[in-house]
């Protein structure tokens, strides 16, 4: 069985200030998520991964290393281009709060299975990617009690484990998104079926 970690980048500037920070825009993390994810290593410490891999944006680099160099054991790391943000086109960059009564922006977050690329990416686009970088990672750690570690976004964590597991996209928004610096474990035996053995885990980060 090959399980794989998912875990969301730590909260940065742009998040801080409310801005769209998709898979065109990059900002630093805070001091705080830096903390944030060597907490996240200090939880996995007994995991022994077979190996680390991080979207190419900085967020999510940064924190990927900060977790890796947390545990216990050597982990190599490596940067895949399909775990990127989902691209927001125009946005992307800009201040969410503009675009609340945008019909896009409503369809967007309200109903992304009509949701039309606004210079991006949609969502069927973006879905298909996350899962072909990740069943690419399955296909090289498919063998028994393979751990995996990924270190990217709020939507690729979202959407992957979620359509994975068979839920519709309108359901997923509904349901929320993954926080910062979040531990979700997505398990499968045969890249077919999946289930979902943890979603969201923030407790360690309080102790």
């Amino acid at each position: 069985m090959t399980k794989f970690y998912l875990v969301r980048h730590g909260k940065t500037e742009f998040n801080q200030q409310g801005r769209f920070q998709g898979g065109d825009v990059d900002s630093p993390l805070l001091p705080e998520s830096i903390k944030n994810a060597q907490k996240v290593g200090s939880y996995l410490s007994n995991i022994k991964f077979s190996h680390a891999f991080c979207s190419p944006q900085n967020r999510a680099v940064e924190t990927a290393k900060n977790i890796i160099m947390n545990l216990r054991t050597n982990v190599e790391l490596t940067i895949s281009p399909n775990l990127r943000e989902m691209r927001f086109g125009k946005w992307d960059g800009d201040v969410v709060k503009k675009y609340i009564t945008d019909p896009i922006f409503n369809t967007f977050m309200n109903n992304p299975e009509n949701y039309k690329s606004n210079g991006g990416e949609d969502y069927y686009e973006f879905v298909q990617r996350i899962q072909n970088g990740l069943e690419g990672i399955f296909q090289q750690y498919s063998k028994k009690d393979d751990n995996v570690l990924i270190a990217a976004h709020a939507l690729v964590i979202s959407f992957a484990a979620k359509t994975l597991t068979g839920e519709k996209f309108n359901d997923i928004r509904r349901e929320g998104l993954v926080d910062n610096t979040s531990v979700t474990i997505l398990s499968t035996n045969d890249f077919s079926e999946f289930q979902l053995e943890e979603w969201n885990k923030t407790d360690f980060l309080h102790l």
